[in-house]
């Protein structure tokens, strides 16, 4: 994305065109569902009046249409004002995000890159709520994969083969007790009784279900959240969303030359609680100093994401000439260095 175009949530705002309030239309729907949505803030409350509905009987007033990628056959009907495209998939299952001639239609991005106009992913910021004691965790690696892609799944079952990895998932599920994915328990969505399985585990598998730059999910949210070390499988871009003391929160298979290395690796910190604790840090010591990162800003923003996308069309500052489309190949078997015959 244009670098011109990135919104810095600390900034002083300077607003060039002025209007009583300015109104962006959520246009599609959001996974086939369709959105009540009315937010507004004041001016004061954010540098301009700001109004956000799903009304479709108001879209002659927009200022703005958003569109969900999953949803991009519902198109706005009035091209004369910028349209604001929305997602937090990645390409490889969001195919409308490579379609060059799609792309262009859209003048502003809001999504999961954090070199978006408007960095949005499901990766929030975790809690330091300390956690359970080495002594007292009796899980070495948690897995919990409801969508089987072929890599990570391969990945997975070469790992089984050297180090115990208890899956409650779909995929190679050796254990039981898990609710399923949108189900829940005595109340409990499933987040929540999955971190509360998490807690009891040294190390939570967290493989994306692709590489594509910036991809990071909430898969990684609730590993830390649970103070259970997640090994990750993702983009090489992952370090941007580990700023401060979290950069050392994590384990990156990337740096392991096989399953069984890893396997190794977490064996030794498993047994190990001095090197196994310094993954943990952060739980004590809080994030240290997250200023000026992208991340830092989108967890402790000075505005509402919408109130900032306002601002950006009061000072005019859109792609004019549409967004360009967002490349990712399906992961490789290769680019795991993985041998399918073990």
């Amino acid at each position: 994305m244009d670098s011109n175009l990135k919104t810095n949530e600390n900034r002083s705002y300077t607003i060039h065109h002025k209007k009583l309030q300015w109104l962006i239309v959520y246009w599609s729907t959001y996974f086939q569902v369709k959105l009540d949505l009315h937010l507004s803030w004041k001016q004061g409350d954010c540098p301009v009046a700001c109004e956000v509905s799903s009304d479709h009987s108001r879209a002659n007033e927009a200022d703005a249409f958003v569109v969900h990628a999953r949803d991009s056959h519902m198109i706005p009907p009035n091209k004369s004002v910028p349209w604001i495209l929305q997602t937090q998939e990645n390409p490889v299952y969001t195919p409308s995000l490579t379609n060059p001639n799609f792309m262009s239609k859209f003048n502003l991005l809001q999504s999961y890159r954090l070199d978006s106009d408007f960095p949005d992913p499901t990766f929030t910021k975790p809690n330091v709520t300390p956690p359970v004691p080495f002594k007292d965790k009796d899980g070495l690696i948690l897995a919990v994969f409801s969508n089987c892609e072929p890599v990570r799944t391969e990945y997975m079952r070469q790992l089984m083969k050297f180090v115990q990895v208890d899956s409650y998932g779909a995929c190679l599920r050796n254990k039981q007790g898990l609710v399923n994915r949108y189900g829940s328990e005595n109340g409990k969505e499933f987040r929540e009784v999955k971190t509360d399985l998490a807690r009891r585990y040294k190390f939570s598998l967290v493989f994306f279900n692709q590489d594509c730059d910036y991809f990071v999910d909430a898969q990684l949210s609730h590993a830390l959240n649970a103070g259970s070390v997640p090994v990750v499988m993702s983009t090489d871009k992952l370090d941007e969303f580990l700023p401060g003391n979290l950069k050392r929160s994590v384990i990156r298979v990337r740096d392991f030359k096989s399953p069984q290395q890893l396997a190794e690796y977490l064996k030794y910190l498993g047994n190990t609680e001095a090197e196994y604790n310094k993954f943990l840090e952060w739980k004590w010591r809080g994030f240290g100093n997250i200023t000026d990162t992208v991340i830092g800003n989108f967890w402790f923003p000075k505005y509402p994401l919408y109130c900032q996308i306002c601002v950006a069309l009061s000072e005019r500052r859109v792609h004019k000439n549409g967004l360009k489309p967002i490349p990712c190949k399906s992961r490789t078997f290769n680019d795991w260095g993985i041998n399918r015959e073990i």
